[in-house]
């Protein structure tokens, strides 16, 4: 088998299955059969196969053999790579909540006087948007609570411009 070229290794993971499984590994924290995985990451046995196959040239994760039955596992570089893509795709869920953040405020706040806002629904979605970083991020690396944590700030900041008091 020939190696596996530079452009397809980026390519596998822009792709949604081998993504998938390798956060799937991680969170299981075990070895696993194909199967099993396959059926997680709702995807055949025989192109999750091929996608444990690249993973394995690329020496993400490996297989741990009892007998005729091979087990999955996520090697020490694989784990590495886990972690950045939990860490990537929790950087771009804050960017789509501060993306939602600054639609609220163009659409509700932006260029209205207070008392032309509705602080009640203002007030509402911005909780909710409060109440989904603290439960996403709560257990984050500090880089992502850092800035989840600023996140929660310019939400502050709006709720004080729109009820009038003093941000604290």
């Amino acid at each position: 088998m020939s190696p596996v070229k530079k452009e397809n290794v980026y390519g596998l993971f822009l792709q949604e299955k081998p993504k998938e499984i390798i956060i799937y590994l991680k969170k299981e924290n075990k070895p696993l059969y194909t199967s099993i995985i396959s059926k997680k990451v709702d995807s055949t046995y025989a192109h999750t196969f091929n996608i444990i196959s690249e993973l394995e040239k690329l020496k993400l994760v490996s297989f741990k053999e009892s007998g005729r039955i091979k087990l999955v596992k996520l090697t020490e570089l694989g784990e590495e790579v886990a972690k950045t893509i939990i860490n990537l795709l929790d950087l771009l869920k804050l960017a789509e909540l501060e993306k939602e953040l600054f639609k609220i405020y163009d659409k509700e706040i932006k260029g209205k006087l207070r008392e032309q806002m509705n602080k009640e629904s203002i007030n509402r979605q911005l909780n909710k948007l409060k109440d989904e970083i603290n439960t996403s991020f709560k257990e984050s690396p500090e880089n992502i609570s850092i800035l989840a944590k600023k996140l929660l700030k310019k939400i502050d900041g709006i709720l004080a411009e729109v009820f009038g008091y003093i941000p604290g």
